[in-house]
């Protein structure tokens, strides 16, 4: 460690060296509220400054993401107020993410260019490595109900990653502890010339993967069993009993790929994004009841394409805008489980989705002042949910039925659903200036021949006193829905094992645990009220607070039903997702920003720390920590660029409301970018993360018998590398 921090002392001397050789570049020639007043498009579907939208939201540009290390989308929300993720906790969406005391990465919509690249049908979804930001321009970040615009699933906020269209070409490589590394190119091209304006290409491909570190060396008493009983060849059952698996090495790594290209010309885009992500099935499992080994892998794929097309009336009166796409989502048939719920046998897992979709805008000014936003969608489903464990590949090539799939010990053969279900909706959103004061209001119907209508509406006012550039107020209304994916209503998995039937005196079956469907659920619902009050104190700070509150009802949760059957099997324990219990959350932030310049130096100071309390069926929330205090600095002089940060989480309940202890982690950036024709041509960087070594948890998802007390989190990381503008 020592080594560690007198490298980077060394190389802060040295650019201050370097920059006294090669004169000041000064990364912000703009004033702080230029910086956070940056433009965005998430909130409405029109630009607007986020002081000015009816809705608590952040930019993120180009030169923060670079100043402070963030790769992927995940490493920018780790330091967002009001999101809190638990990394490595979740064995399907690899890291869960709460936002304002609400979980769930399915809540959450996301963006890339405005184009929807989380699965419209609801279903899993993970926030990992395969969110690449480059190649980004921006980040916006839009926080609380938005379903008002954007329907189901816009239920704790709606992220949008705006990518370049044409800028110089780049390629970057980084490497890094446990076998890190990532590679990605960002290619463009206009079209006539290079004149601007004119028809352009961009595509942006990255890959990134890792061995990741191996937890049993670094945590020996949580992963004792590991390291003594396992390396003897032991597993337990869900009984308590122990039976003999084969020992493989310890694997649990991450492998992710993203590819983004767009065609632009002039009013027409044409776009196609595909993306992928693996990780290890028995992340956040006690290790005594699951196979840390390679087989043991869960995998999705996302592809998208679309068309958009633009219209403006001559005169600009008003504009119409077009949305054609198609997504398609897959959990690969790769993806299996190996664990005690499966008896230590290859459980296979596999789902999909295809949806067909149509969104049509058309934005006018009714009068001086007053903006109208109105549109219409239709998106059509077909899917094949979430299936039971399986006892071998799922074939893409074969039906289901062909396939002769049993559950887990037993003949039985498997049920499998198809569904195909279509939504309809229509939106109007008003805005009206009237002196200092901006009023909006929004509302949205949807029809879904799955679960039936629902209604969001969404109000806001925006007040500037005396028309003050420097002080902003804010109160706001919201209302989203959840809809009930796929995954939730129709997902089921167990196991069998031999029994003996006394009343009869033959064999039969039996079942400690099963999962079972509920294929009448109804959507969740949310209702928001929050204010805002930000202040610009001179040129250099600004300070903000935002309270806020939410309840959620029809809340969709996994409960124990009790001892059953299932296909006229008897069962131990039988659970299945319903509508029950309400959630509340309530909390507020404090969140500074600084702008400062001393000589040659510029500080780029931002703190905040956010209160997140609620309650979950009467119990405090799960995943959720009550303090959380983020913040750092970004030193720039020259070509050179150092970041410090800090995260500190008070204790968070798991699932089962027992407690993971507090933590506090630093991480340094250092970034070092040369010049060329005025622009930078070749960035370097080091980054380090949890600098001073510490064992922490992050809250583990699910409450069964295999469930971690905490999920235990990464040791000291170290990377290098870098980018080349050509």
């Amino acid at each position: 460690m020592r080594k560690t921090l007198s490298l980077v002392l060394l190389l802060c001397a040295a650019g201050a060296h370097a920059q006294q050789a090669a004169g000041e570049l000064d990364f912000f020639s703009a004033s702080l509220a230029e910086i956070l007043d940056t433009p965005l498009l998430a909130a409405s579907y029109a630009e607007e400054k986020p002081s000015d939208t009816a809705a608590t939201a952040y930019v993120v540009t180009a030169e923060t993401i670079e100043k402070r290390g963030y790769e992927t989308l995940v490493d920018l929300l780790s330091d967002m107020p009001q999101f809190q993720v638990q990394r490595n906790s979740d064995v399907r969406r690899l890291n869960l993410v709460s936002v304002r005391g609400i979980p769930s990465s399915e809540r959450i919509t996301v963006l890339y260019d405005g184009i929807k690249v989380n699965p419209p049908t609801g279903d899993l979804f993970a926030l990992a490595g395969h969110l690449s930001l480059r190649g980004a321009e921006r980040v916006e970040v839009v926080l609380g109900p938005m379903s008002s615009v954007y329907g189901a699933d816009a239920f704790s906020g709606v992220i949008n990653v705006v990518t370049r269209s044409a800028d110089s070409p780049s390629a970057g490589l980084s490497f890094g502890s446990f076998d890190y590394r990532s590679a990605g190119v960002y290619a463009s091209s206009r079209f006539s010339g290079g004149r601007q304006g004119s028809p352009s290409v961009s595509a942006i491909y990255e890959e990134r993967g890792g061995a990741s570190p191996r937890l049993p060396s670094f945590y020996r008493e949580d992963y004792g069993w590991y390291n003594n009983e396992y390396q003897a060849g032991q597993a337990r059952l869900q009984d308590g009993s122990v039976t003999a698996v084969p020992v493989g090495p310890y694997d649990a790594a991450e492998k992710s790929s993203f590819l983004k290209a767009k065609l632009n010309l002039e009013s027409l885009e044409l776009g196609f994004i595909k993306m992928k992500e693996s990780h290890s099935s028995s992340i956040g499992v006690r290790p005594d009841l699951t196979l840390y080994t390679e087989d043991a892998r869960f995998a999705t794929g996302y592809e998208t394409v679309y068309g958009r097309h633009s219209y403006v009336s001559p005169g600009e009166a008003w504009r119409l805008n077009t949305v054609l796409s198609y997504f398609d989502y897959e959990i690969s048939p790769e993806s299996r489980f190996i664990n005690s719920f499966s008896g230590y046998q290859d459980a296979y897992k596999y789902a999909f989705s295809r949806t067909t979709s149509v969104e049509q805008t058309l934005s006018f000014e009714a009068a001086e002042g007053f903006p109208v936003l109105a549109g219409v969608s239709y998106q059509r489903n077909s899917v094949l949910p979430y299936t039971a464990d399986l006892n071998h590949r799922f074939d893409t090539d074969q039906s289901p039925v062909d396939q002769r799939f049993v559950y887990n010990g037993s003949t039985i053969p498997v049920d499998f659903h198809s569904l195909s279900y279509s939504n309809a909706g229509a939106f109007l959103r008003l805005q009206r200036q009237l002196g200092h004061v901006s009023l909006s209001a929004g509302l949205r119907y949807d029809r879904n021949t799955a679960y039936g209508e629902t209604w969001n509406p969404r109000a806001g006012l925006v007040w500037r006193p005396g028309g003050s550039e420097h002080t902003v107020a804010k109160v706001l209304y919201g209302e989203a829905f959840l809809a009930p994916s796929p995954f939730q209503a129709y997902k089921h998995f167990g196991a069998f094992v031999p029994a003996l039937i006394v009343s009869t005196n033959t064999s039969g079956y039996y079942s400690y645990f099963f999962h079972i469907v509920n294929g009448g659920l109804k959507p969740e619902k949310v209702r928001s009220v929050e204010g805002s009050l930000t202040r610009d104190l001179g040129a250099h700070f600004r300070v903000s607070v935002n309270p806020y509150y939410a309840k959620v009802r029809d809340l969709i949760q996994d409960v124990i039903v009790g001892s059953g059957t299932f296909k006229g099997v008897p069962v131990a324990s039988l659970e299945q997702a319903e509508n029950t219990g309400t959630m509340e959350a309530y909390g507020a932030t404090l969140k500074v920003d600084g702008l400062l310049r001393s000589g040659r130096w510029i500080f780029e100071p931002w703190a905040a720390y956010t209160l997140s309390e609620g309650r979950l069926a009467g119990d405090p929330l799960p995943f959720n920590s009550r303090h959380v205090l983020q913040g750092g600095v970004s030193a720039t002089r020259g070509r050179w660029s150092v970041t410090p940060k800090a995260l500190y989480r008070s204790y968070t309940r798991n699932q089962d409301g027992t407690r993971v202890a507090p933590f506090a982690t630093v991480d340094l950036f250092v970034r070092y970018s040369a010049y060329g024709a005025g622009e930078p041509a070749l960035g370097a960087w080091l980054g380090f993360k949890n600098i001073f070594d510490r064992r922490y948890y992050n809250a583990a998802y699910g409450g069964g018998v295999d469930h971690l007390g905490g999920a235990p989190q990464n040791p000291f990381e170290a990377s290098l590398g870098m980018t080349y503008k050509f």
